[in-house]
Formats: structure tokens, C-alpha cells, sequence
């Protein structure tokens, strides 16, 4: 029997389809049926990693539902599915298809697989025949459903042949994958709904999951003494004013905090802004005082129904102060900011920074389950936490690398190491406004200027920027920016900024120093393309800064994202140039770090199997690298030679450098 109030349940797949009397239901205005190989091998793979990989209940994503009374009896609950039907009618068919693929060996009957609820397209009767009809033949090849399932069934054999044992799979599809299944509350406006979503792309999230569960904690017992209603509707309502302001990842904190009040800016940012000087999150709910407003009591409740609600209802923020929203671009999404303050939060002797499921965010709800699961002075722990998150955004936006997209014609922006500190007062009346500035992140004044280029001494602004990009452009996925980590458990915002400045190039150096190490392409290390990127870069970085055989600085370096391992003297040169034969193809020397660099994927192409001395005319890419430049001059030192000999010298004079610049970390 369907109930008034429905709350968002987490439900592992066996629970999603075992309940007697549910009977989900695609309507008409959906789209059909379209997922095709490359998602469903992508779900395929993703479960079988999870269900190797140990990571506990697995979460796959939500299912937003709208109950339907009309059609409902005590025996059954009909939900119209509003959001997530690709996932779930792909579910439905993988349990049928492992239902068919005789697991009785593994322990896994037909009884544990099949779907006791019910899936259904409205108005599609030939939809809903395919999905009670399925089966392996090769007619019908226009439906969706029955393309979908082949693929299925082709998917299931190639992890089977990968050795995959599919019950071990099935079990922890059963058990462990789960999903969040929300239910509009009866009275939500599906059509505003749909313009919220489809406009403004809100829905309800892993992020929202946690944060309501954060927001519950505030108000649980501690001590014995039970915690007071006017006290914790307060708290949580700066839980959620804090949140929601670091959720605004392309926003400096000290704006995103305080639209508009400039006032309150000073009174936790200090007078010009650009430091923290109210960081406890009690002295953040007095300091707040009377700036409660209508969207902070919308609050009050913690049911994650209740923040679908306020969905579908949302009001249009107003357009104030916005202006860095278009200037600036996080390095990082929100997700991710959340698990790097865990992380420092979390802080226990013998972490390893190094796990990149700490910095998963598809696990984000499992990794905080796991951190909060202990109900002793939880409310506290949660306070803690979002004083630690309040700090890591700061530091995050003060300082760390962001792309910019002012005073710069690159179309995905420019490198930027800046900090927002409090302008001139300009207008008058009424009319005066205080504008913000971006200074360089680490300069002593606050003069606004170029932070790529060499600034006056002790400004560690553009040494630390090269190091960040650097870093940026190896590691690219969030699941190993772990440098970020380093930087944000580092950085004091009440330390003077030179000082932070040299605390963070000396970080970073040596974080980047340890990577290096581990894949030096020394007589036994790494050769060709097992040799890590990492290598490439921080050569490069050393280059730039005058460590090379000239000691000259190129101050206008920038790094750009570059992942192509290129073979200088080309695996198979073009037969149809001169000296294509100089080095033969299985000749070892081809794969020396000498005779290797990183640069971009298009570059790579246009590079193809020419010879060095044609390459070295592709100026553009040549500025790419600096190892690559010095090895374009010796090809035009030599008359346009590169050889097995030239390959040997540079092999030995890179290594050195790198190998001088260890040796500083000690044990080198």
C-alpha cells in the first residue's frame, strides 16, 4: 500500500526487484530503451571491479520515482519511473540473463535471480513484450531492449572467457550494488520538476545523501544529555549555509559564504579578506547571528524527500557577485573536495595517501558511512568535519592552481595561482561597492600582476604554479590528484604567505622527487612506455628553471596537458626519407629515455614516422617540451643527425640531471 510520506531508500539490486506488490512503470514521455555496448560493457565492468576490488556495498547511482495512487491497491505500489530507467531496465535484463546462465554450480538457483517486481512501458505494448519475452533470438533487431540484451549476453561471455567467475558476480550484484530509489512527494509539480532538471541539471545525488545524513547527526544525543531543538535547527542550518557555499567550486569561499554582505566577509575572512579568522563551526553559527533566512529554514528537515521537494521548487539565485563564476575553474568538483577533507580530517598515523579509493567519489556514501559509523560524539565529529572543509576550500581557493579565462586567448583558459583579497571602495552613496582582487597567491603585497611570470624575491607564486600544473597534467583523474591532499593538510591560512609559499614548493618537490624515484630510467629501471609520466614532466619543470646543460631559464614555459609518449628517431621510420635505416627497428636504443618525449596526442599524429630533422621544423610542437627542444638542437647541431649515439648522450645527460636533483631528497 503506498504511504503519504516516502522516504529515498537505499536498496541493494536484489531488494530493488524482490518486493512482492511493486510494479515500476516507464511512462510515455520517456525515451525508448537506448543503452548499447559501450554503457552496458561499462556497467558490466564496473561491477565485476567493484566485486574484486573489496569496497563494500557498491553504489551504482539513484532511481527517482513518482508513486501513482490511482493505480495503486493495498497489494500493490506502482512508482513511474521520472529518472534512472536505462539503469533499471538494463538491471532487469542482466539479472534475467544471469538467470539463463546456469549457476547452480555457484550456488545461485533461479529463484535467487529472478524479479518478483514487475517493469512495464506504458503505452509501448511492444516494449513491455520485449522485456517479458526475452530471449536470445537473432529477430527483432530494431528493439532497443532485445539489441540491449544480446549485448548483455555477449558482455557476460567475455568476462566469463576473462576468466570472471559469474556467480561470484551475481552474488555481489544481489548484495552488494546498490541503488537509491526517491520518491516525489505526491504533490510535486513533475513539469517544474523537469525544468529544474533539465535547466539547472539538480537531482538528488550522493552529496545529498551525505549532507542530509550529516545534518541528522547534529541532532543526536551526547553525553546523555539530549540535544536542544532551537540549538540544533541553528547548527544545522549553518551545516547547510557552509556546504552549500564550498559546493561552489568555481567561487572563491570568502564570496560564495558572504553574497552581498560584506560585513559578515570581514567579520570570518578578516578586514582585507584574504585570511580565516573564524574557523570553529560554534563561532560560525553565533557568528551568522541573525543572517538565517527563508532558504535556511527549509532546512529543518532532513529527509531526503524533503530535499527532492526543495528541488522541484527552487527559487533562482540572485545574480550577485558572481563575477568569478565565469573568471575562474576548479581544478576539482565538489565530490572530490569532499573525500580530500576527509582524508584531512581523518589524518590517523599510517594512512596511506596513496589509496585512490580514498578519493573515489563513487564510494562517497560508503566512505562516510565508514568515518561516521561510530555513534560516540558524532554531532562533534560532524563539526569537525565542516570546519575542516570550510579550511581545505579556503586553501583550495587561495591556494591552488585554477584555469583562468580572463587575459588569455586560450579557449580552455591559462594556468592561474591567485588569491582573493578585499579591493578599493569606488562610487559613492548608495552606489559604492567593494569589488574584490586577485593578487598573486603568494606575493607580500597585494598588487594584482601576472603570476606566470618571475616576481621580486621571495615570492614563491610561479616556481609553486609550474609545480601544481606539473602535477595537474600527470595526474588526471581526480582518483589520484593526491598532491592536492598534501597541500591542503599543509597550508595554515594564519602563516604568513612567503612562508606558505616555501612550504608548499618544498611539498610538492618532494612528493614529485619520491614519484620520480620509483620510475627512474636508470641501466635496470623502466624503458619506452613503462616509464611514468612523471618523469617527463619534472625533466621538463628541471629544464625550465635553468637545471639544464645551459643553466637557462625559460620563464615563459607553461605546461599543457600532454599524455603521448613519442619515439623522436620514429618504431618505423618513413622508408621514404634518407637515413630511415640509421637505427634498425628492434635496435634497443629506440626505447632509451633519450630518445623519448611527452607531448600531445594531435602532436603525436602530425609527428607520425618522420625523421628528426623533419620534426625539428614543427616549431609549435618542438616548444611543447623543453627535453624536446634540446633535442631538436642537437639534431640541427649535427646537420639534421640523430642517432644511436646522440640518443646514448642525451640518455646520459637527462638521467644526470634528474639524478643530481634526487640526490638532494637524500638517498639519492
Amino acid at each position: 500500500m503506498m504511504t503519504n510520506q516516502l522516504t529515498p531508500e537505499l536498496l541493494t539490486v536484489k531488494e530493488l526487484f524482490g518486493q512482492q506488490g511493486v510494479h515500476y512503470e516507464i511512462p510515455i514521455y520517456q525515451r525508448n530503451y537506448a543503452w548499447g555496448k559501450e554503457q552496458i560493457d561499462q556497467l558490466l565492468d564496473d561491477i565485476w571491479n567493484a566485486s574484486t576490488s573489496n569496497v563494500g556495498d557498491y553504489f551504482l547511482g539513484n532511481l527517482i520515482v513518482a508513486p501513482k495512487s490511482e493505480h495503486d491497491s493495498e497489494d500493490v505500489t506502482t512508482y513511474e519511473v521520472v529518472d534512472g530507467q536505462q539503469r533499471l531496465t538494463t538491471l532487469f535484463m542482466l539479472l534475467h540473463r544471469l538467470n539463463r546462465e546456469s549457476l547452480e554450480a555457484e550456488g545461485l538457483g533461479g529463484r535467487d535471480l529472478e524479479a518478483t517486481a514487475q517493469l512495464t512501458y506504458a503505452s509501448r505494448r511492444a516494449a513491455s513484450q520485449a522485456l517479458q519475452n526475452l530471449s536470445d533470438s537473432e529477430e527483432d533487431e530494431g528493439s532497443g531492449i532485445l539489441t540491449g540484451y544480446k549485448q548483455l549476453k555477449e558482455g557476460l561471455a567475455r568476462l566469463r572467457n576473462a576468466g570472471a567467475d559469474l556467480g561470484h558476480f551475481a552474488r555481489f550484484l544481489l548484495e552488494q550494488v546498490c541503488v537509491v530509489r526517491a520518491a516525489l512527494p505526491g504533490d510535486t509539480d513533475l513539469n517544474r520538476y523537469f525544468e529544474v532538471m533539465n535547466t539547472r541539471g539538480q537531482q538528488l545525488e550522493q552529496v545529498d545523501i551525505v549532507k542530509a545524513r550529516l545534518m541528522s547527526y547534529l541532532g543526536s544525543v551526547s553525553s546523555g544529555v539530549s540535544a536542544d531543538a532551537d540549538l540544533t535547527e541553528r547548527q544545522r542550518a549553518c551545516l547547510a549555509w557552509i556546504w552549500d557555499a564550498c559546493a561552489d567550486m568555481d567561487r572563491y569561499i570568502q564570496m560564495a559564504l558572504t553574497p552581498g554582505d560584506t560585513d559578515l566577509r570581514a567579520a570570518i575572512f578578516g578586514r582585507d579578506w584574504d585570511g580565516l579568522e573564524v574557523a570553529r563551526f560554534d563561532a560560525l553559527v553565533e557568528v551568522r547571528g541573525q543572517q538565517r533566512t527563508a532558504d535556511a529554514t527549509s532546512v529543518e528537515s532532513v529527509a531526503l524527500s524533503e530535499a527532492i521537494r526543495g528541488y522541484a521548487h527552487t527559487k533562482d539565485e540572485p545574480a550577485t557577485e558572481l563575477q568569478e563564476t565565469q573568471r575562474f575553474e576548479s581544478p576539482i568538483r565538489f565530490p572530490s573536495l569532499l573525500l580530500h577533507a576527509l582524508k584531512v580530517m581523518h589524518a590517523r598515523a599510517g594512512d596511506d595517501d596513496e589509496d585512490d579509493g580514498r578519493l573515489d567519489d563513487s564510494k562517497l556514501v560508503r566512505l562516510f558511512d565508514d568515518e561516521f559509523r561510530n555513534t560516540e560524539r558524532r554531532a562533534d565529529r560532524v563539526k569537525t568535519f565542516m570546519e575542516t572543509l570550510l579550511r581545505c576550500k579556503f586553501v583550495l581557493d587561495n591556494a591552488v592552481l585554477k584555469r583562468e579565462f580572463v587575459g588569455t586567448h586560450v579557449e580552455d583558459g591559462a594556468w592561474s595561482l591567485k588569491r582573493l583579497a578585499r579591493g578599493e571602495r569606488s562610487g559613492s552613496g548608495e552606489r559604492s561597492k567593494v569589488s574584490p582582487r586577485y593578487p598573486r597567491a603568494f606575493s607580500p603585497t597585494g598588487e594584482e600582476s601576472d603570476d606566470q611570470v618571475e616576481a621580486a624575491a621571495g615570492d614563491q607564486t610561479r616556481d609553486v604554479l609550474l609545480l601544481q600544473s606539473l602535477l595537474r597534467v600527470t595526474y588526471t583523474s581526480p582518483r589520484t590528484m593526491h598532491w592536492i591532499t598534501h597541500v591542503l593538510r599543509l597550508v595554515d591560512p594564519a602563516l604568513p604567505r612567503q612562508q606558505v609559499g616555501r612550504l608548499v614548493a618544498d611539498e610538492l618537490r618532494t612528493f614529485i622527487r619520491g614519484k620520480v624515484r620509483e620510475s627512474m630510467p636508470t641501466e635496470s629501471g623502466p624503458v619506452g612506455f613503462a616509464i611514468e609520466r612523471i618523469v617527463y614532466t619534472y625533466l621538463d619543470y628541471l629544464l625550465a628553471q635553468g637545471y639544464g646543460p645551459d643553466s637557462a631559464r625559460d620563464p615563459k614555459f607553461e605546461f599543457q596537458f600532454r599524455n603521448s609518449v613519442e619515439h623522436f628517431f620514429p618504431q618505423y621510420a618513413n622508408r621514404d626519407n634518407t637515413g630511415w635505416d640509421a637505427l634498425a627497428g628492434d635496435d634497443p636504443r629506440l626505447h632509451l629515455f633519450g630518445n623519448l618525449a611527452l607531448v600531445s596526442v594531435s602532436a603525436n599524429s602530425k609527428f607520425s614516422n618522420e625523421l628528426p630533422a623533419t620534426k625539428v621544423r614543427k616549431e609549435g610542437i618542438i616548444k611543447q617540451s623543453p627535453k624536446l627542444t634540446l633535442m631538436a638542437d642537437e639534431v640541427r647541431e649535427n646537420d639534421g643527425v640523430w642517432d644511436g649515439d646522440s640518443i646514448e648522450k642525451h640518455h646520459r645527460e637527462m638521467v644526470t640531471i634528474l639524478n643530481d636533483d634526487l640526490a638532494q631528497l637524500g638517498g639519492g
